[in-house]
């Protein structure tokens, strides 16, 4: 047989599916994992191209200024509104602290019980920082299925290919999550983001379905992981509801001062733009003009780019966090 006869053709990706992986990325980029001032650049540019390319092609357009004076106006306004909206933002935010000295003794009380449990099932202290304290639940929840795993070949065939289904699932998870986990410089966002793909509750409903359905089948070590892996899961699902409200505290705090920042530019430079055009409506014909409109333009418009780049982020982790267990939905888990 020939060299060339023993050489096996490399399998090859279609291009289909890498053109979804690709779109899929691009998708989560821009909902999650992207950087939020490029994606408020990109805006801004959308609108700048349109607006210079209209210029170019009619030589000398918006000889009547009647127009511009509408859409400046309404950019002054609508940024106004956007500041009013910060304050409403600030005023919620603010609204969550207002707490009697029993309403935070309570919470504060729930949550030490609740760290507790976590660390009682470690046996080791919880670290305090949401990146430490997300990887020893995720390292508890591994070792507890790896046990349910150790103990799956005591039992019959169909019982042990159901429990190397959970545990190679949950297994395989946990190893691409702790990936994640362990890159550097993690904030309050990244540490949520590991998190949104799924709440477990599938994963909760087929370790109960095993332990129901198997019933007097199972041996006592393995019943007892089943409980012990669906608490641990439901332990992830609690720190995920939780770090989501630190992490929307944050952001929203992020989003008031931010608008803050870009309003006021935006604001002065709308109104000059007025000024100028009421004071020397001649400058419409100059060649300068043609570059200043649609920069003017897109500056004005920045405060309500820098809003959509960060709200279509909050809202995504909202509606992939809305399910608690032990329901879910087909969305959230996309």
């Amino acid at each position: 047989m020939s060299d060339e006869e023993d050489v096996l053709p490399i399998p090859t990706i279609p291009s289909s599916l890498k053109f979804s992986e690709q779109k899929r990325r691009w998708r989560e980029w821009i909902l999650l994992d992207g950087n939020r001032f490029i994606i408020a650049v990109a805006v801004g540019v959308t609108v700048f191209i349109p607006i210079a390319g209209i210029e170019y092609v009619l030589e000398t357009p918006f000889q009547n200024t009647q127009p511009l004076y509408y859409i400046f106006s309404s950019i002054i306004t609508g940024n106004i509104t956007l500041i009013t909206v910060v304050v409403s933002i600030n005023q919620l935010l603010l609204s969550r602290g207002f707490e009697t000295p029993g309403e935070l003794q309570s919470q504060l009380q729930s949550i030490i019980e609740y760290r507790s449990e976590v660390e009682e099932a470690a046996d080791q202290i919880a670290p305090v920082q949401p990146l430490g304290f997300l990887r020893l639940l995720f390292e508890n929840t591994r070792d507890k299925a790896q046990l349910i795993g150790d103990d799956a070949d005591e039992h019959s065939k169909s019982v042990a290919n159901d429990i190397d289904e959970l545990v190679t699932e949950l297994t395989d998870h946990i190893d691409e999550i702790q990936e994640h986990l362990d890159q550097p410089e993690m904030n309050t966002f990244n540490v949520l983001s590991t998190t949104l793909t799924t709440n477990y509750a599938r994963q909760i409903n087929h370790a109960r379905q095993i332990r129901s359905h198997y019933e007097g089948r199972l041996s006592e070590t393995t019943t007892d992981a089943l409980d012990q892996l669906i608490d641990r899961l439901q332990e992830i699902d609690i720190a995920r509801q939780y770090f989501k409200t630190i992490y929307l505290q944050e952001e929203l705090s992020s989003v008031s001062r931010l608008l803050l920042y870009a309003g006021l530019p935006a604001e002065t430079v709308a109104i000059v733009f007025l000024v100028v055009l009421t004071s020397t409506p001649a400058v419409t014909g100059s060649v300068l003009y043609s570059l200043a409109f649609p920069l003017a333009v897109t500056v004005g418009i920045m405060p309500l780019a820098l809003l959509f780049s960060y709200i279509i982020r909050i809202a995504t982790v909202i509606q992939r966090t809305a399910a608690t267990i032990p329901f879910t939905t087909s969305r959230q888990e996309k």
